[in-house]
């Protein structure tokens, strides 16, 4: 279903732009004085398509966004469109990987990006290749947002369809941090238009080095964040290794935590967090013996001590793992209960982190619907009905009540 969806999105998107091309074909100018200057912004185009920068969870970035904006505020969005198409397609021709999907789709989200953004900046009072720039700063600004924000949006859509992971995970992971720095190349490209209207070519030459080193510092941060997820993956593998009754408890405690966060109106940030702590809350595991784990029988009373250690053991993993120092006191306090009668610490109620209290409810709520060495799980029923017993007790009140209705819902969890 994922597929016949990716083939009509991306049909979807060769159909629109198309559709806007047509419309701005009377823009188009003359080129048969300029066709030297159109081929050299053509050929520095397709370079900058044969180095693109793997984003983290799917998709790829590339440096043409200050030559769109530039082709743009200097010829219209009619030429950018075009040299955007050609730009892609010239450099589908020139890789030996040959991906015609992802060439339609790469020409298309590129030249509605650039038409959409080309029209408002018209229509917001921009003047195509005029002496003055300077004074079109606001229809400058309005054209590059939208670029940047029409890109942005395409590209996740597509991603989503792609891998089957939700919007808000993409934009989070892959959009909302490299946002920042592609907008920061907006008035490379203002600033490229400046001077390529007073001096030509020349103009765009000495531009060139500064996006080299635009795509060096977009290829660093993808390979850190890359690392990042490396690194939690890793960990989350030691967890399934130690105990293997546990396989996959953590993935779909992160998936349900994501879930009810959404619900609950978490912050993106909270939620990245939140997710991270989730996949490795029972790190700690890995500090406690073997026979202890997967015991069958019921624990003494030294045994559930020595459980009742993997919470901080964790926390003190995670702590010294720069990046994920934020989710240290998540992992810390997710046995903790509401009636403060929990663990490490006795807290208590709201004293307990927001996210602690949410990640104890889904942590409990996995636990009971699976199989474990000293019980088969429960029927939905059953859980249902200790979800709501354990509300003021082990649970927070109101998160139990909006976990309840996701699960009697089960559609809205995606």
């Amino acid at each position: 279903m994922n597929n016949i969806k990716l083939k009509l999105y991306i049909i979807l998107t060769a159909f629109l732009s198309i559709s806007i091309f047509i419309f701005l074909i009377p823009t188009l100018p003359d080129i048969s004085n300029i066709w030297i200057s159109i081929l050299f912004i053509i050929t520095i185009s397709v370079l900058a398509e044969f180095f693109p920068v793997s984003l983290p969870v799917g998709g790829e970035i590339t440096i043409t966004f200050p030559i769109d904006f530039m082709v743009i505020i200097v010829y219209g969005p009619g030429m950018a469109m075009m040299i955007s198409v050609i730009s892609v397609l010239g450099s589908f021709l020139g890789k030996s990987n040959k991906n015609i999907k992802k060439t339609i789709f790469n020409a298309s989200q590129f030249s509605i990006s650039s038409g959409l953004a080309g029209i408002l900046y018209q229509y917001s009072g921009g003047m195509i290749g005029t002496q003055n720039l300077i004074s079109y700063i606001v229809p400058a600004v309005l054209c590059a947002l939208t670029y940047c924000l029409v890109n942005s949006i395409l590209v996740a859509i597509v991603i989503a369809l792609d891998s089957g992971m939700s919007l808000s995970k993409i934009f989070r992971i892959n959009i909302k941090e490299v946002l920042p720095s592609y907008l920061a190349e907006a008035p490379m490209g203002f600033i490229m238009a400046i001077i390529y209207v007073q001096i030509g070519i020349l103009g765009i030459l000495l531009f060139f080095f500064p996006l080299l080193l635009a795509r060096q510092s977009f290829e660093l941060y993808t390979r850190m964040r890359k690392m990042y997820l490396d690194t939690i993956r890793t960990l989350a593998a030691t967890i399934d290794a130690k105990d293997p009754y546990t396989h996959g408890h953590s993935e779909r405690v992160s998936h349900l935590a994501v879930q009810l966060a959404k619900e609950l109106d978490f912050a993106d940030t909270e939620i990245e967090y939140l997710e991270y702590a989730a996949i490795l809350h029972d790190i700690g595991k890995i500090g406690i013996e073997d026979r202890i784990l997967g015991k069958k029988d019921r624990l003494t009373e030294q045994e559930y001590e020595k459980i009742k250690e993997h919470p901080v053991i964790g926390a003190s993993i995670i702590e010294s793992i720069e990046f994920l120092k934020k989710c240290s006191k998540i992992v810390l306090h997710h046995h903790e209960r509401y009636d403060g009668k929990g663990y490490p610490h006795g807290l208590k109620g709201e004293e307990i982190p927001r996210a602690s209290r949410l990640l104890a409810v889904v942590d409990s709520y996995d636990a009971m619907n699976s199989d474990r060495p000293y019980r088969k799980k429960l029927s939905k029923d059953d859980i249902l009905e200790e979800l709501e017993r354990e509300a003021g007790k082990q649970f927070d009140p109101g998160m139990v009540k909006i976990f309840i209705s996701l699960l009697l819902n089960e559609k809205r969890i995606d």
